[in-house]
């Protein structure tokens, strides 16, 4: 029986995900919130295409910072913070089949930024490609 919000994090994982499958995203995307926020993350009302336009250049300012550092090597350790980007990750999910692209866009790029802080886990490697393709698309004019 889970007791506190860590054990539970696979069951609103998979809520979530079943929320996704029904066409429900805004409540796939309400949960992934507020799940966030019980792990401590602050997860913004709104946000504007603007906001994104400056987080894209400075996510790729940090890339290039710890690229060549051994940074594939560095593994996340923390499963918490694990669990914060695959629920992050399916936020920015929600996002793009709600039509929203500049939050799926922060979204990711809140995952690729958390990666380059603190290490490379099962979730790096989507959220490097959606974060490539967040770039190939009108020039950065998300």
């Amino acid at each position: 029986e889970a007791r506190c919000t860590k054990d539970k994090l696979p069951s609103y994982f998979l809520l979530s995900q079943i929320f996704q499958a029904q066409g429900k995203v805004a409540d796939a995307y309400g949960t992934c919130a507020s799940i966030l926020t019980r792990l401590g993350e602050t997860v913004p009302e709104s946000v504007t295409p603007e906001t994104v336009g400056a987080m894209i250049p400075e996510t790729l300012r940090m890339y290039d910072q710890v690229y060549g550092d051994d940074w594939l090597a560095t593994k996340m350790e923390d499963n918490t913070l694990r669990n914060v980007l695959k629920f992050y990750g399916a936020m920015a999910n929600s996002a793009f089949f709600f039509k929203v692209h500049h939050i799926a866009a922060y979204l990711i790029c809140k995952v690729v930024q958390l990666s380059l802080q603190n290490g490379v886990c099962q979730h790096t490697p989507l959220a490097l490609m959606q974060l490539a393709d967040i770039m190939s698309l009108d020039g950065n004019n998300v």
